[in-house]
């Protein structure tokens, strides 16, 4: 008799039986292109480009290669889209799939930072065909998946900056739940992450550890046998995350409480800063622009570089202070203006305990 186990695969012990596992091998990228090109003759068709997209971008295995092509897809959109869905309902409750609206045009950044991401998502696209060269496994035989650490004050963009990064490649994204995850009793947390990593080895999506922290968190001395298992799931997660093959990113507003252990394994280490006065008008101009059009943009222009240079609100209290403006002026049955936004960014920062605020210069500033 045989089974056959989706990982992470559990066989019961029996006496008498013996156990003989055979691991088959994930296709590589050459090998997926040669199935879609049998079992979707149309494929050919397409472009160069998404040709390569298809057969590096989406690891499917032989029967969802088949499953795809047999539903008769006729475009490159199609085949992307029921791709995408086998990853879907995998992670169960461990994780929550978000939404990817943004682009990478949505994203003012100061200049390294900018550079920095664009580094990591290039690589992200590239890396397929480089861990399938013989000579750089060798050199590397663990490691080959790609892991960003995004740390910095609340509301500086690290959430939008995961979006933009499983948008652009075309992948889905889920924030990893901690809250099942984590548990308090003694050896359920490394098997919810042994679960965790071993499902979302095989999926087409990026995972995001949103407030990271809490799990990558610094080993304690051992004071009691709660922190000597604690510590044991530190050395584990060290492990998979280490051995996990896709795209994980971790967030967090505390970067000292991360295990520096963690640090040395992650060679793309983004601080989100507050933005400063040039990077806060252009996140202004494009919040007024999407939301009330280019005219309010420009005649709102002076009072927005007032705003910008006298507030040193983040990206997250912007976008509320505007969403707070907008809804004032539709109550009062007018454009939104410079009084407007006064308000709704006075009452963002006063729900997060500042006081800040800014008064417009003249009578053009009660437009």
């Amino acid at each position: 008799e045989f089974g056959v186990l989706e990982p992470p695969g559990e066989t019961p012990s029996e006496l008498g039986w013996r156990e003989e596992r055979v691991e088959m091998p994930r296709l590589l990228s050459h090998e997926r292109r040669a199935l879609w090109e049998e079992l979707l003759p149309v494929s050919t068709t397409w472009t160069e480009e998404e040709q390569r997209r298809l057969s590096e971008r989406y690891l499917l295995q032989v029967g969802e290669i088949a499953h795809v092509a047999a539903q008769s897809p006729h475009s490159f959109e199609d085949v992307r889209r029921l791709a995408r869905e086998f990853s879907r309902g995998r992670l169960d409750d461990l994780g929550h799939l978000l939404d990817c609206p943004f682009r990478r045009e949505d994203l003012q950044l100061p200049e390294r930072l900018g550079r920095l991401l664009d580094e990591f998502l290039f690589e992200a696209r590239d890396r397929i065909r480089f861990w399938e060269n013989e000579r750089v496994r060798r050199l590397f035989p663990r490691g080959t998946g790609l892991i960003g650490l995004m740390s910095g004050p609340p509301g500086t963009g690290k959430t939008m900056a995961a979006q933009v990064i499983a948008a652009e490649l075309e992948l889905d994204l889920y924030r990893i739940d901690l809250a099942s995850t984590v548990n308090k009793y003694i050896g359920e947390t490394a098997k919810n992450l042994r679960r965790l990593f071993a499902r979302a080895a095989d999926m087409n999506a990026v995972l995001l550890f949103d407030e990271a922290d809490a799990l990558f968190s610094k080993r304690t001395a051992v004071r009691d046998s709660h922190d000597r298992y604690a510590n044991a799931d530190t050395n584990y997660l060290l492990q998979l995350i280490e051995d996990y093959p896709g795209v994980a990113l971790l967030a967090t507003n505390k970067r000292q409480n991360i295990d520096e252990a963690f640090g040395r394994r992650v060679r793309y280490q983004m601080f989100f800063p507050r933005p400063d006065a040039i990077q806060r008008l252009a996140i202004w101009r494009q919040m007024v622009q999407e939301l009330a059009g280019e005219d309010r943009e420009q005649a709102l222009a002076k009072e927005l570089e007032q705003a910008a240079e006298r507030v040193e609100a983040t990206g997250a209290q912007i976008k509320n202070a505007m969403l707070g403006a907008m809804f004032l002026a539709s109550q009062a049955a007018r454009p939104v203006g410079i009084e407007d936004i006064r308000r709704g960014l006075e009452r963002e920062l006063s729900n997060q305990g500042s006081s800040a605020s800014f008064e417009p210069e003249g009578k053009g500033g009660r437009r």
